[in-house]
């Protein structure tokens, strides 16, 4: 058994060490700590001694665009998430544009790392096509997830949502396992409904013309502007960060998110948190058996001539 915040300092140092390691490396953790696997130390496959030593480059301007195909996804985020958060102090708001970024994982934890910074944060990922529009058959865009974040403490709100009805790993699962689907979320190659994972051709958006909608914002965003859409090394990701202290007369906007917390939860609401998980938190035997044999392994790459 290891503790998150123990596991989390050993993984950080495997990855090189510093901020955005200790980042990358709590992101992943924190990803098993909430039985999400595939976006937990399971990414630590993709790890590679290149990709451990690709040039850095800083994010100095208030818009970035960045290739990151030659870089670990998690620590391509972190990178550019701690670097936009000084970009924003300077500038106001900033924004930076990844493409090429391999094998991505949750949104939450950096978008929540602006928002303990004092700043508001919005990320979203697209990815290969395999979500059909509303009321469409085939698929045009990524499951393309979409977080914010916002506030310090109690008052924080963290929201991370996928557009899609399921993830290409929960497809994946049920195709290996032969398990069916819940009806409603997956169609076939002629369009039609499904609930058999091995006939799935397209999920179908979260919510319908919501989803669908959401789903596009990131498509225009991470894959347009951004210019992910189509590139073969990876995913768009866009990260744009936003500080509401910029603007001398607007100084009250705790307490106006305060009260609208207020209001939220009054109102029956709940006030999203994103998934935080306590540093104390004890992970399993079995995971601290998983993270060993990762470590390991990139120890030993990295010292093999």
């Amino acid at each position: 058994m290891i503790a998150i915040c123990d596991a989390t300092e050993r993984l950080a140092t495997a990855l090189g060490g510093g901020p955005a390691a200790t980042l990358a490396a709590s992101a992943l953790i924190e990803a098993d700590a909430l039985e999400m696997p595939r976006f937990g130390i399971a990414m630590l496959d993709e790890w590679t001694p290149a990709l451990a030593s690709a040039p850095r480059a800083e994010v100095s301007q208030a818009i970035t665009w960045l290739d990151r195909a030659s870089w670990f996804a998690p620590l391509a985020v972190a990178s550019a998430t701690l670097d936009l958060a000084a970009a924003a102090r300077q500038f106001g708001v900033a924004a930076v544009f990844l493409r090429g970024v391999r094998g991505f994982g949750r949104l939450a934890p950096f978008v929540r790392h602006l928002a303990d910074a004092g700043l508001l944060g919005m990320a979203g990922a697209e990815g290969p096509p395999f979500v059909a529009p509303q009321g469409g058959t085939r698929p045009v865009i990524g499951t393309n997830p979409f977080a914010f974040a916002m506030g310090q403490g109690e008052d924080r709100v963290v929201i991370d949502v996928a557009s899609s009805t399921a993830t290409m790993a929960a497809i994946r699962n049920a195709r290996a396992s032969g398990a069916s689907l819940p009806a409603g979320i997956a169609v076939d190659g002629s369009g039609q409904p499904t609930t058999a994972a091995a006939e799935v051709a397209a999920l179908l958006p979260r919510g319908g013309q919501i989803g669908s909608l959401l789903g596009l914002v990131v498509e225009l965003m991470a894959g347009v502007a951004g210019g992910g859409r189509g590139d073969p090394a990876g995913r768009g990701v866009f990260i744009v960060a936003l500080d509401p202290a910029a603007a001398e007369e607007h100084t009250d906007w705790r307490q106006r998110l305060a009260g609208l917390k207020n209001d939220w939860l009054e109102g029956g609401g709940h006030w999203p948190k994103g998934g935080t998980v306590s540093p104390e938190t004890v992970m399993s035997c079995d995971f601290g058996e998983r993270l060993d044999a990762h470590l390991a392994r990139l120890s030993e790459e990295m010292t093999t001539p």
